[in-house]
């Protein structure tokens, strides 16, 4: 069964697919929130659970994806794969001693080019995860989430002004996603 996707929460149930747009994207985009690890000059996700919310294991970077083993904020996944929208912006709220520290900042970016049902962890049901070209910048070259929004959020639809304003602002700085994948594999070595 094809249910149509809303961006209502709470709209989206286990047992229902969706049509998830690929082609003729728009450039714009939306926020998504993840957990950093304190432990980390790195953004990755908290592997350790220092911040007491679970062993995080969105965004799974390694993978180029979202959701990929974890059902995390379906309420804004499903209408971004639904959507038009072509970048899923990853930001979280920085936890190590650099100039961020405490700040939300945007650290990279995920191309939407796939998006797939998963099987929950649990077993029942599944979810949806999206995939595609994944970009990772250092914190020092972040984007101050400030400049968009003046209030803490959780996720966030982005104008074509606003997108563009996002991507011009990465041009030119060096995508880190291979070390940003060493660093959780350290991460999740120092836990065992």
């Amino acid at each position: 069964m094809t249910k149509k996707c809303s961006t209502k929460k709470g709209t989206f149930q286990s047992g229902f697919s969706i049509n998830v747009r690929l082609n003729n994207l728009a450039e714009t985009g939306r926020l998504q929130f993840f957990y950093h690890s304190p432990r980390s000059k790195y953004p990755v996700r908290d592997v350790t659970n220092e911040q007491g919310q679970g062993w995080k294991l969105e965004p799974h970077i390694e993978k180029n994806a979202e959701n990929y083993y974890d059902e995390c904020y379906q309420n804004n996944i499903v209408p971004f794969l639904c959507s038009d929208e072509k970048y899923l912006f990853l930001f979280t709220n920085c936890k190590n001693g650099n100039t961020y520290r405490g700040k939300q900042v945007i650290v990279g970016y995920i191309v939407k080019e796939n998006g797939f049902q998963r099987p929950n962890k649990d077993g029942g049901g599944f979810h949806y995860a999206v995939q595609g070209d994944t970009k990772l910048f250092s914190f020092k070259d972040a984007f101050p989430l400030e400049r968009l929004v003046q209030s803490k959020v959780r996720m966030k639809k982005c104008s074509a002004e606003e997108t563009k304003t996002i991507l011009n602002h990465f041009k030119g700085k060096e995508n880190i996603l291979t070390m940003c994948i060493n660093e959780i594999n350290r991460l999740e070595r120092d836990i065992l």
